[in-house]
């Protein structure tokens, strides 16, 4: 079971701005080192799964970089592993791009991907995007009740009948786009940028993705019926009179 990180962890976390670069090339490890300083960011290195396993587990890092081809355990598996301990948020780095590699990267509860090779100004602009996704709001504070369903803004935290459902930080931005405007579809091109801040492209899959991990993780409504519906050819939408929102 993925446990739900305290406020105060991820506070600790930001304010120090240490990630975890999680990758056997020592060569990409000290350009991203280079260039995360520049934002004020320190980078701690591992070249094998099983060692970054060990420092996330003794250390709290404001989010991972981790590659998917690692020597001895791959990052599909490390990522696995993590999501037993830890909800840190994990940008995933995939040889060529495959979409097969993203694609299982998202439902295995990474927050984003970026393919091989890279620049490093864009993955530090993923990861600042990631960041600004998962920090607590100070300001304007909500909480959302909306059926059997409950949000809390400030500590990202959803429940559904009383349980807490566990999400990565992608698929709580998602969810709270969705329900922030029940009934409203809301098209793909509306989705990508504002969940994963990039541009839409016709191949791209990932919120197709996030919407079966949150169809999975809440079910559906008690009388059985899909709280997320498809609409063909344009996207999403959360199925709920909006007089339920409040």
């Amino acid at each position: 079971m993925r446990k739900m990180a305290d406020l105060s962890s991820i506070q600790r976390a930001q304010a120090q701005a240490q990630l975890l670069l999680v990758d056997d090339d020592v060569a990409l490890g000290e350009l991203v080192s280079e260039y995360a300083a520049y934002e004020d960011y320190a980078v701690a290195t591992a070249d094998m799964g099983e060692l970054g396993l060990r420092m996330i587990a003794r250390k709290a890092f404001a989010l991972v970089i981790l590659d998917v081809m690692l020597p001895g355990i791959d990052g599909f598996e490390v990522l696995e592993r993590l999501r037993h301990f830890s909800d840190v948020p994990v940008l995933m780095l995939t040889t060529r791009g495959a979409a097969s590699d993203r694609i299982r990267g998202l439902k295995m509860g990474a927050d984003d991907y970026l393919p091989k090779p890279f620049e490093p100004d864009e993955l530090l602009a993923r990861v600042k995007s990631i960041l600004r996704r998962i920090q607590p709001s100070v300001n304007g504070l909500r909480f959302v009740s909306i059926g059997d369903l409950e949000l809390d803004e400030r500590f990202r935290r959803v429940t559904r009948g009383g349980e807490i459902v566990e999400l990565t930080g992608a698929e709580f931005s998602l969810l709270q786009l969705l329900i922030s405007r029940p009934g409203t579809t809301l098209s793909r091109q509306d989705l990508i940028p504002r969940v994963l801040s990039r541009q839409e492209s016709g191949i791209d899959r990932s919120i197709d993705s996030l919407v079966s991990n949150l169809r999975r993780k809440l079910g559906p409504f008690p009388d059985g019926t899909e709280r997320i519906r498809s609409v063909r050819g344009v996207g999403y939408v959360y199925v709920v009179a909006e007089r339920e929102a409040r």
